[in-house]
């Protein structure tokens, strides 16, 4: 009885080490494995149409991905995220456009601060000024 006890406890306690340690590679919140920001703001015509999911540090909400004609999303629909660059957490990436429709931060009551861990699922819809252009289709806190 005792043994079992003990491997109750030490299971749980293992798997948190093991994923806070970072040894193990977990999969995104968002259903997918994620897509490094280097990669997509180095080759972004490479992503172009295709589904991604990108993690990273919410930096701020901004209008960058908005109102731009080539690849456009109206401020009156859509809120821009910026997040942060993946080396230097107080820059913003601001290479990486993302649109967000406002509708999704109402029904599902999203809050975003300053530093938080994001995964986000969308799709490259547009390559514009030579940068990667998303459309969120979920959000999820890390």
């Amino acid at each position: 009885m005792i043994n079992y006890v003990k491997k109750l406890i030490l299971i749980p306690i293992l798997l948190v080490f093991t994923l806070v340690s970072g040894s193990a590679k977990i999969p995104s919140v968002c259903l997918g494995e994620p897509t490094e920001l280097v990669d997509l703001v180095s080759e972004p015509a490479k992503y172009l149409g295709k589904k991604i999911v990108i993690e990273g540090e919410f930096y701020s909400f901004s209008t960058l991905a908005l109102d731009y004609e080539p690849a456009m999303r109206s401020s009156k629909d859509y809120i821009g995220l910026v997040l942060a660059r993946p080396d230097q957490t107080e820059i913003p990436l601001v290479e990486l456009k993302i649109a967000a429709a406002l509708k999704n931060f109402k029904e599902k009551n999203i809050n975003l601060e300053h530093g938080n861990k994001l995964a986000i699922k969308g799709k490259v819809y547009a390559v514009a000024l030579g940068e990667p252009w998303v459309d969120v289709e979920e959000i999820s806190l890390l």
